[in-house]
């Protein structure tokens, strides 16, 4: 019966059934939700409903009521909730069902965010529901919240979470963690119970505290301050120096002007540079990169830390390490005037940027110096100090690199990059966006030029293509530059997305135009959002940003685990050794490596976002001008021109008319004023609250 063909009538009523698969309907509830333009009456519904009984379809549990019949069908999936607290469970076979199944809060059946589960699925429409039979795997996630303790008792008191009900702690809690934040590990929650159960990971301290509230960010991110003891003790078995047997089959460089350039107050430098002319208008270009792998070694305690990691996290005021203070800050770190083992990529290249000969390889380096950005800019402005002439020469290298790059396509993107100026105790005294200079750009190009030169270098070497891991950018999705395109009309700006090289071409000029306009932040920032995500991938070696066919991230790995992998590799190859990952095991690895790097992003911006309300709390009730940065239907986000903090301006906070978001046309308008909202529109703003905790900032405008 399943088999036969359905009417047109009917297969609409199914829709309407399969999109209400928790409920029952009549004939006239299931019309009322049918367009009119379907042109169906109630006589048409009711008759198509008893046909979809007959069919089995759908069944009437009483006379005139109908409900969906639910489907033999059951997946496994990850669940995950929603802020409402319902669930979703992507399948983890996407070809047999490719839709997410949305669970209502009553049928999840005590699963937690993350768990493996068993999905009864009791609709297949555009919107498929379920209903949790079993969990299969639980996620063993852990939670910020706030300690309640009595008679040894404890209960963690969830601040903000997908599931509403506080965990009970498994064992006793010291009585003095009452009231202190603190990290919970969830493991189980009890069939018939009103509280999930776990053990307490880690108390963080008061609440409001700067450290507490720093590492509650950490922990919230899957990240930790504090590294096992295993790997500490891992690396302190490395001496202070160097032993004469590590540097011994290594190319020597140490006679050979080589100096770092890095931020003032940098810790660690995982990347430096040599130079030296070679006669007949030929220089060498050597760029020197730490070599973790030498003390960080497969399947070793520490290489298994910083897989797990996955990244450093750099936060507001704090640098959460990937590898422990004994590697990154001391003998991984190309610190001056010391002998220190680098992987090193050196180049023979002409006056015009040419690259004419490449080599690869373990090299002894010994830096003559240190610079800051701001140091070696003032020799390339001008011409003065020692080593200006070398590092002049090199930044008009380097310019030559970016025009060539510039000339294939790259985008030119600038973003801002935010920093606090902090007191003693971590309270932001002033916000500032960090400046960029042309030795910013000197050093960036040449780590590019490594990046790109050891991915062509492994993928063209043999056929069929020995394994790696690149750093991919897919072209941009269709539909979101289709949607770009649209919004910078409606600034009077085009963006000709006919061909893949006309999108570089004007998403450039616009870039161009904006600069210094109003609406410069928000088109740069909606320009972003409609790039595809650069990833890890053992697939692929295109950058799309970059405009280069080939490219890898070599240049890091004091900081980031791809780049250990890559370093790795690259060295067997040297050897003439074969394949020692499959790709299916490098693609596991660069998929993790990904998702880590977004929870550290997202970690580095909710530690922008806590001193963003941190810096305002003390300014309620003050006005500034600002820039309307985002609309939705609930509220109009606002960002202060002179300090970045921003913040929202609710709808229902603004008298006098009610105002409604107009998806289409991008702008919120009052229904009786007309008055409109649109991003880039100058406001006045006065700051309503800010709470550095739940990291939310809130305004009014100013004349109301």
């Amino acid at each position: 019966m399943g088999a036969e063909k359905l009417s047109f009538a009917e297969k609409i009523v199914l829709a309407v059934m399969e999109d209400n698969a928790k409920g029952t309907l009549n004939a006239n509830r299931v019309l009322s939700r049918i367009p009119r333009e379907a042109k169906l009456t109630s006589d048409v519904v009711y008759k198509a409903l008893m046909r979809l009984a007959n069919l089995g379809k759908v069944e009437q549990p009483s006379k005139g009521q109908f409900k969906l019949k639910a489907p033999a069908l059951s997946l496994q999936g990850i669940i995950e909730f929603t802020r409402a607290g319902d669930g979703f469970v992507l399948p983890s076979d996407k070809t047999t069902f490719p839709n997410d199944i949305y669970v209502p809060k009553e049928w999840l059946n005590q699963a937690l965010p993350g768990d493996l589960v068993e999905v009864d699925v009791l609709g297949r429409g555009n919107r498929p529901h379920g209903k949790i039979l079993n969990i299969l795997k639980r996620s063993r996630r852990r939670y910020i919240g706030t300690l309640d303790v009595f008679e040894h008792k404890g209960y963690l008191m969830m601040e903000k979470g997908p599931f509403q009900a506080d965990v009970l702690i498994d064992g006793k809690v010291d009585s003095d963690n009452d009231g202190l934040k603190a990290v919970v590990e969830v493991f189980d929650f009890p069939k018939n119970s009103r509280n999930p159960i776990g053990v307490l990971v880690e108390v963080l301290g008061k609440p409001g505290m700067n450290d507490t509230e720093m590492h509650a960010i950490v922990a919230e991110f899957g990240f930790s301050v504090h590294f096992p003891p295993t790997v500490e003790a891992e690396a302190a078995r490395y001496g202070d120096e160097i032993p004469q047997v590590d540097m011994a089959q290594r190319r020597d460089f140490k006679e050979i002007l080589t100096f770092t350039i890095d931020p003032a107050d940098a810790k660690d430098f995982d990347d430096a540079i040599s130079y030296r002319q070679l006669g007949g208008g030929l220089i060498e270009l050597g760029v020197h990169i730490a070599d973790v792998s030498h003390y960080v070694t497969n399947g070793s305690a520490l290489d298994k830390e910083a897989f797990i990691r996955g990244t450093s996290v750099y936060l507001a005021d704090r640098t959460i390490p990937m590898l422990p203070e004994k590697l990154s800050n001391n003998l991984c770190s190309l610190k001056p005037n010391v002998d220190r083992l680098a992987f090193s990529a050196v180049f023979t290249m002409n006056a015009n940027g040419e690259v004419l000969d490449r080599w690869f390889g373990k090299t002894v380096i010994h830096s003559r110096r240190r610079f800051s950005y701001e140091e070696a800019q003032e020799r390339i402005k001008t011409g003065t100090g020692d080593l200006a002439n070398e590092i002049v020469a090199l930044n008009q290298l380097a310019e030559i690199l970016q025009r060539e790059r510039y000339k294939n396509g790259a985008i030119s993107f600038e973003t801002d990059e935010i920093r606090f100026k902090l007191d003693s105790k971590g309270k932001p005294l002033e916000v500032m966006v960090k400046k960029r200079f042309e030795a910013h750009k000197l050093i960036e190009e040449f780590m590019l030029l490594a990046n790109r030169e050891v991915a062509q270098f492994v993928k063209t070497k043999q056929k069929p293509e020995l394994p790696f891991i690149y750093r991919m950018h897919d072209n941009p999705p269709p539909d979101r530059l289709i949607e770009f395109s649209k919004f910078c009309k409606l600034f009077g700006y085009h963006i000709d997305i006919s061909t893949e090289m006309q999108v570089r071409k004007s998403m450039n000029k616009l870039l161009k135009d904006i600069e210094g306009q109003p609406e410069e932040d928000v088109l740069q920032q909606m320009a972003l959002r409609s790039m595809a995500k650069a990833v890890y991938t053992a697939s692929r070696s295109d950058h799309f940003g970059l405009g280069f066919s080939y490219y890898t991230h070599f240049t890091s790995p004091i900081r980031r685990y791809p780049d250990l992998i890559a370093h790795r590799l690259l060295q067997h190859y040297l050897d003439g050794e074969t394949q020692i990952l499959s790709t299916d095991i490098i693609e596991e690895m660069a998929k993790h490596s990904s998702n880590m790097e977004q929870k550290a992003a997202e970690a580095e911006r909710a530690s922008t976002k806590y001193k963003m309300a941190e810096f305002l709390e003390t300014r309620v009730g003050q006005y500034f001008e600002a820039v309307i940065s985002g609309l939705t239907e609930w509220g109009i986000y606002a960002e202060i021109i002179e300090n970045h903090c921003e913040g929202m301006i609710r709808l229902t906070d603004i008298k006098g008319d009610r105002y409604e978001y107009y998806e289409k046309e991008r702008k919120i308008m009052g229904k009786r004023s007309r008055r409109t909202f649109s991003l880039g529109d100058i406001v006045t703003i006065k700051v309503k609250q800010a709470n550095p905790q739940t990291r939310q900032i809130d305004f009014t405008l100013s004349e109301w």
